[in-house]
């Protein structure tokens, strides 16, 4: 089989997953077919059909793992600290434990920001995590879950911290730090019962 760009057999799921991204950045996600990551990598289709069902499950590979990291990130911040300070410093963690991954995330967040959710199925996966925040306020507040502040603050939380990423990925920054902290400066919060300090201040 002729194998394209020189590069070794994909023997692993990391390797598909590097080949991937360099054509998602290549020639945009939406350009990028199942084929093309096999010839990439250097492996037959039903090989990479065998890792992988479709384009969007490549980008999302590390998902299952980074959801549970910043499940169990949020459930160990402290008693008491501010709900938007725990959960950036929840979200920072995730980075800071996979320093020698920061490219590649970079790159699954830029693929994701600028391509069509349609595609990517960008907003199941942002709920997803949006609703890791959501639980974790409502568990720290003793709120019910259909409480409007309560819940609003948790949507900011996570749209604050989203968009934090979103700056990082796309400028060349080395670090997610100064992002998530110009993020979490934005807001303020909304309601005394979840620990806010007076509105938004975007």
């Amino acid at each position: 089989m002729k194998r394209e760009r020189g590069r070794p057999r994909a023997t692993t799921h990391a390797a598909i997953v590097e080949a991937a991204f360099e054509l998602f950045r290549e020639v945009g996600f939406e350009s990028v077919t199942m084929p093309m990551i096999a010839a990439s990598a250097g492996i037959g289709r039903a090989t990479v059909f065998h890792y992988f069902s479709n384009k969007a499950e490549i980008l999302w590979y590390t998902q299952t793992d980074t959801t549970e990291e910043f499940r169990t990130n949020l459930a160990a911040q402290p008693a008491g600290v501010d709900l938007a300070d725990g959960a950036f410093a929840a979200y920072a963690g995730i980075w800071s434990t996979h320093a020698d991954e920061i490219a590649i995330g970079k790159e699954m967040v830029r693929t994701i920001e600028t391509s069509s959710p349609e595609s990517t199925g960008k907003w199941r996966a942002y709920e997803t995590w949006s609703g890791l925040v959501h639980d974790y306020v409502m568990a720290r507040t003793g709120l019910p879950a259909t409480d409007t502040a309560a819940r609003a603050v948790a949507m900011a939380i996570w749209a604050a911290i989203w968009s934090a990423a979103t700056e990082f990925a796309l400028t060349d920054s080395d670090s997610i730090d100064e992002h998530l902290a110009r993020a979490r400066a934005a807001i303020g919060g909304a309601d005394p019962r979840v620990g806010a300090r007076g509105g938004l201040a975007i």
